[in-house]
């Protein structure tokens, strides 16, 4: 079952690789060259981090884990909670879940979405945005992380976790929201500041990552033992990238067919035109929403920002990355993530019928 989602995006790669052969005719080839395109963007991203995820997995199971061993925090939920999936999050979280369940669980699902909002999608939507859209940003990301405890609750029952795992492995999860929701509140300033220190550290330990590998590859010398692999680490990333390919095509045949449909969706969701685009846009990647994020309407800055948490990257990067690394749970991650994604849409929503979005425009 888990294979399904692999043949369709398979198939929609090779619709991309004919229009290529017949000169471009459905325009459906410039995902192709996009996807592969992102190769050199994905390898800087991803190569330092990841070839010193051993390094720091052996620093957590020494120094971190015995700080939680009489405690009922699971540690690879909170190592994945500000850590992005592919950027170490499922390394990491592999060598110190307790079982496969819960390192699908922590270092899938919540690295997927938590881990990815707090390590890459608010540091990079902050270098973008203008200062006068920080607001209504963070409370678009608050909208989206009180709904992740509802999609991880489905995520645990989908991976046949306990009720009590589960509800234990979300309680940190609410935790961070509720403490996110009143910094946001009182210290909006604060909470930027913590979001953009969190993003050097791990910038920082990628060039670190970077430095080092590239040294060793270079010269053969190795400065530090139990670097991951150069080569597993390109097989990965040119993995994605041929991946994204595909997913481009996809999403660009499903725009195509489903153009009216979409368009009803701004009707539907009361967003402008260029809202829905980034919204759609978004499910390969959040960078859309917030290059665009001036042309968005109020509303729609909230609801895409909410949507963003949960429902981004959903068939762009990461699921590129979940089927090489994990494919087994490839349906329900996708499926975890919408869902998260589209309840936080809905509290969005909540909250702009309430008329709290707009208190910096008025």
């Amino acid at each position: 079952m888990e294979k399904i989602m692999l043949y369709i995006v398979g198939g929609f790669f090779l619709l991309g690789i004919v229009d290529y052969i017949i000169g471009g005719r459905f325009n459906l080839y410039k995902g192709i060259e996009n996807g592969i395109k992102s190769m050199g963007s994905l390898a800087l991203s991803m190569i330092g981090i990841l070839s010193i995820t051993p390094i720091i997995s052996d620093i957590i199971i020494k120094y971190i884990l015995p700080i939680f061993k009489n405690s009922f925090i699971n540690p690879s939920v909170i190592i994945s909670s500000f850590i992005a999936v592919d950027m170490g999050g499922y390394k990491i979280t592999e060598t110190i879940a307790t079982n496969h369940n819960m390192m699908y669980f922590s270092g899938i699902l919540i690295a997927s979405m938590l881990g990815c909002t707090m390590s890459f999608t608010v540091p990079l939507a902050l270098g973008i945005i203008n200062r006068n859209n920080i607001d209504i940003f963070c409370k678009g990301i608050l909208c989206g992380i009180i709904a992740l405890p509802i999609g991880l609750f489905i995520g645990g029952v989908l991976l046949q976790i306990n009720l009590y795992n589960i509800i234990i492995s979300i309680l940190p999860i609410i935790i961070i929201s509720i403490i996110i929701s009143i910094v946001l509140n009182k210290a909006p300033n604060a909470m930027i500041s913590f979001f953009k220190y969190i993003a050097k550290i791990i910038v920082m330990i990628g060039v670190i990552g970077l430095g080092l590998q590239g040294f060793t590859s270079i010269t053969g010398i190795e400065i530090v033992e139990n670097l991951l692999p150069l080569e597993e680490i390109l097989t990965i990333v040119g993995k994605i990238a041929i991946f994204l390919g595909g997913a481009n095509v996809m999403l660009e045949v499903i725009g195509r067919v489903l153009k009216k449909e979409i368009s009803m969706l701004g009707n539907v969701l009361h967003i402008n035109s260029i809202s829905v685009t980034s919204l759609i846009g978004s499910l390969a990647s959040a960078v859309i929403i917030f290059t665009n994020f001036d042309e968005l309407d109020d509303r729609g800055k909230l609801i895409c920002s909410a949507f963003s948490v949960g429902g981004a990257y959903v068939f762009g990067g990461q699921l590129g990355y979940v089927s090489i690394e994990a494919k087994e749970v490839i349906l329900i991650y996708i499926l975890v993530k919408l869902i998260s994604g589209i309840i936080g849409v809905i509290i969005a929503i909540k909250l702009n019928n309430k008329g709290l979005s707009h208190r910096n425009s008025n």
